[in-house]
């Protein structure tokens, strides 16, 4: 988040984006008839000048138009006294005019739905965000994921996430 607010400020606007996340997801997962890859994930993160480690996971569910895919995630972040609890819902392009052998470039947008607790109580945000990253499929059929992610609207200033997606 850019600014921790006061935790009593939740209003209106953040409860609708909350349903039209958790809608799209579900939509999304309810559409597919096999089992997603399924994907771990951890790095680390600034948020205001505190200082976190993140890890996580995140369910490809594949693409919604040629080369967009979505794939929501859930990341816990700790340290500096405070813990956050994300679910992002990711949207991003993949760049195949610029894939070289077994490397993927991507870049997209991420709303996401920021729970923080802290020392004196707690704050849920809506956020947004934007990422640009690169995947590199294995021999194994697997796939290895490096990602900098920089927050818009009340989400963390900067994200490195380094991760990887079993299929």
């Amino acid at each position: 988040m850019k600014r921790l607010r006061n935790p009593a400020r939740t209003g209106f606007p953040t409860r609708i984006g909350i349903l039209i996340l958790v809608g799209a997801l579900i939509t999304a997962a309810t559409a597919l008839a096999a089992t997603p890859p399924l994907g771990a994930r951890m790095g680390y993160t600034n948020w205001n000048s505190q200082d976190q480690i993140h890890v996580g996971g995140h369910v490809k569910l594949g693409d919604i138009l040629p080369n967009v895919a979505f794939t929501p995630g859930l990341e816990l972040g700790f340290g500096s006294g405070m813990k956050v609890l994300t679910l992002n819902g990711d949207l991003y392009y993949r760049a195949t005019e610029f894939a070289q052998k077994h490397w993927q470039p991507y870049v997209g947008g991420s709303v996401s739905l920021n729970h923080a607790n802290f020392d004196h109580g707690s704050e849920t945000d809506l956020g947004l965000s934007a990422l640009i990253g690169t995947t590199r499929a294995l021999n194994s059929g697997n796939e290895l994921l490096v990602e900098i992610r920089l927050g818009l609207i009340d989400s963390p200033g900067l994200k490195l996430t380094a991760g990887i997606t079993f299929f």
